[in-house]
């Protein structure tokens, strides 16, 4: 079953198009990573899925319904920062949303605040929690239906290392019981981590929908990143030259060089070959984050 589609999204402001012709399904059960760099139009996708804006032209259905329409009963979001009653504790704050939503058991509020672990925190006012606590609250109302959808926009934000992992965590939890999960971030790196599948967008256009391991091909084939060090780094830096690599300078012995896989294995014999006496070769696979930037041609990171 298809639990998300866009058909041709477009939303446009003025004579600026914010989303252009978007369109991709989702089948039921998925975990999708939606990434690109921040103003690429992922926000703007995700509103228009959970029927928060009006498309300029094209439409979005869920579970087979149109949007808007009742099937976004069965749908969690985390669009944006946030908002909650600020002098109300975490768990009245759940209460309310499940009040306003309708048919939430009572005592499922609890179930959802001991699932993202703010239990020891519930009574405690919003005010008082941090950027991280909010994010989790966000996330503990999003479940608090037992949604068959999850929008989540940046759900990380605020988080510390620990807290990603957890939140990994949780949404592996959530998808065992057949929950679809559309996520977008700009954070590949923990994107990857979490996925089935990947739509990149780039200044409103979906330039890829697929696996990661397409993604790489796409984009040029998987790459294996040295870093490369040597007794004299000069003649290293020369040698990468003219075996035909681009290397960037690491400190004054070495050099970090992307390899095509094919070749990886033979760079330290083949430096060795141009005179080259490497004392370390450490090796890292190609990753959503470069697979990304080389398929939009963009140089640096996404901010």
């Amino acid at each position: 079953m298809t639990a998300i589609a866009a058909y041709d999204l477009t939303k446009r402001y003025g004579g600026v198009a914010a989303v252009s012709d978007v369109a991709f399904e989702i089948a039921s059960g998925e975990i999708v990573g939606f990434v690109g760099p921040n103003g690429a139009g992922k926000t703007t996708t995700l509103r228009m899925l959970a029927g928060l804006v009006r498309p300029s032209s094209g439409r979005a259905t869920v579970l087979g319904q149109p949007v808007p329409g009742p099937a976004l009963r069965e749908v969690g979001t985390m669009i944006e920062e946030p908002s909650f009653y600020p002098y109300m504790s975490g768990r009245d704050n759940l209460h309310h949303a499940a009040l306003l939503h309708g048919e939430v058991p009572p005592s499922r509020v609890d179930e959802a605040l001991e699932f993202v672990k703010l239990e020891n925190a519930a009574a405690k006012k919003v005010k008082a929690y941090s950027q991280g606590m909010r994010q989790r609250l966000a996330l503990a109302r999003a479940l608090l239906w037992h949604p068959k959808v999850l929008l989540l926009d940046e759900p990380t934000n605020g988080l510390d290392p620990t807290g990603i992992a957890e939140f990994r965590e949780s949404l592996r939890q959530v998808a065992t019981t057949g929950t679809t999960v559309l996520i977008s971030s700009h954070i590949l790196a923990e994107v990857e981590k979490i996925v089935d599948r990947v739509l990149a967008i780039d200044k409103g256009v979906l330039r890829f929908d697929g696996s990661l391991s397409q993604l790489l091909a796409q984009a040029g084939g998987q790459l294996v990143r040295y870093v490369v060090r040597a007794t004299d780094g000069a003649a290293l830096l020369a040698a990468l030259g003219r075996l035909g690599y681009q290397a960037r300078p690491q400190g004054d012995d070495g050099a970090e060089v992307e390899v095509p896989q094919q070749e990886a294995d033979e760079l330290v014999f083949r430096l060795t070959g141009e005179g080259v006496r490497v004392t370390s070769a450490a090796q890292h696979a190609d990753d959503l984050e470069s697979a990304y930037l080389r398929l939009v041609g963009v140089e640096g990171k996404p901010s």
